[in-house]
């Protein structure tokens, strides 16, 4: 996949950081996960196992766009939330995006376990803490952002079809 108006590609190590801010961001809003997967510590930071089997193929190419999105699986404010995670993240590339995580002490902690999983509790209340100062560098979701994300409304892009077949 080619972000085209950032001028960077979405490799895999980029979809896993946007997916991680995704999770994270989700469950500091909502108490609740985004999607059920565990989310892992790794030495390339935060990683969702399946988009490792899926996506492990490509290692640092971009990702082929993904034709048809089913965006009809997301509630309004889970499709406000990507948007603006992908908004807020997307335009860096995935090197940034990973010395960025690193600094989270929620992955320092988590790298050094046996079990490194990173859990659900631990990142609730990691980004929640984070999310008192919304214009933190490691959360830069503005108070506006997250007013529109809680009070979604249907936006045009949320039932966008690429036209990718």
């Amino acid at each position: 996949m080619v972000d085209r108006e950032a001028g960077d590609v979405i490799t895999q190590l980029k979809l896993q950081k946007l997916v991680y801010f995704a999770q994270g961001v989700h469950l500091a809003l909502f108490d609740k996960p985004l999607f059920k997967e565990d989310i892992e510590a790794s030495e390339n930071g935060h990683v969702v196992r399946h988009l490792r089997s899926v996506f492990g193929c490509f290692e640092a190419n971009a990702i082929p766009a993904p034709g048809e999105i089913d965006f009809s699986i997301y509630t309004n404010q889970q499709k406000e939330l990507i948007y603006k995670i992908y908004s807020s993240y997307g335009e860096h590339t995935a090197s940034y995006l990973h010395d960025l995580t690193h600094l989270h002490s929620i992955w320092q902690q988590a790298i050094i376990r046996s079990s490194r999983v990173i859990t659900k509790k631990e990142m609730r209340i990691f980004l929640k803490n984070h999310r008192k100062n919304i214009e933190d560098y490691l959360l830069p979701v503005s108070k506006k952002d997250t007013a529109e994300i809680v009070n979604a409304e249907d936006q045009w892009w949320m039932n966008y079809d690429s036209g990718v077949p």
